[in-house]
């Protein structure tokens, strides 16, 4: 169900000491960062879950990210932080490298004419590159099938090494250490596979 829009959200969280303001952001090898973190199920419990690392959530909605804020705030966590700004913006926004970058079920843009705007489309895997390390890696969960299956030709396209990959994450041995998102929640009980794959840059 799409949110509601809150006219409140960008003052709310331009008030929180979890919103990032200022840019480029210093980073460590051990920080973690999603894109397109959503209402932010996944990387709150990561973060709860790995105390003694930071974690980055970006997520371009005020409205979609002030509900991070929230669970941020009722589980008292001090190692998540919110970045409102635009995934083209990746490479301007950090000064350093991070040790994973996490892509989850990023928006398939299924028409050709958008195919520039994807997620794994050879400009962004570029910009990630600018922000790993050689023992970074990026970690891609979707449900959509025919963006996995780009991204894996992307990957290989574009000098990545794929580490791994699973068409049914929940039945691997990742499964164990996997936290879903909302949307993996809602598709997966509807019986969908889960898509899984994990890279780095050469």
């Amino acid at each position: 169900m799409r949110l509601r829009h809150d006219k409140t959200a960008a003052d709310k969280l331009a008030q929180s000491k979890f919103l990032i303001k200022n840019f480029p952001l210093k980073v460590n090898e051990n920080d973690i960062l999603e894109i397109g973190a959503g209402k932010g199920e996944m990387i709150t419990q990561l973060a709860l879950n790995n105390p003694n690392i930071t974690y980055y959530a970006l997520e371009k909605y005020p409205t979609v990210a002030n509900k991070i804020l929230k669970k941020i705030n009722e589980l008292n966590l001090e190692n998540l932080f919110i970045i409102t700004e635009d995934a083209t913006k990746i490479d301007e926004l950090f000064d350093g490298t991070m040790n994973q970058i996490w892509l989850t079920f990023s928006d398939p843009w299924p028409k050709n004419a958008h195919e520039k705007r994807r997620l794994t489309y050879k400009t962004f895997l570029e910009k990630y590159r600018k922000i790993m390390n050689p023992n970074s890696v990026l970690k891609f969960k979707t449900d959509n099938d025919k963006l996995f299956n780009y991204s894996v030709e992307s990957f290989k396209e574009n000098n990545w090494t794929i580490i791994d990959l699973t068409t049914d994450l929940h039945k691997s041995k990742y499964n164990a250490d996997n936290y879903q998102t909302g949307y993996e929640q809602k598709w997966s009980a509807l019986g969908k596979n889960i898509n899984f794959l994990i890279a780095k840059p050469n």
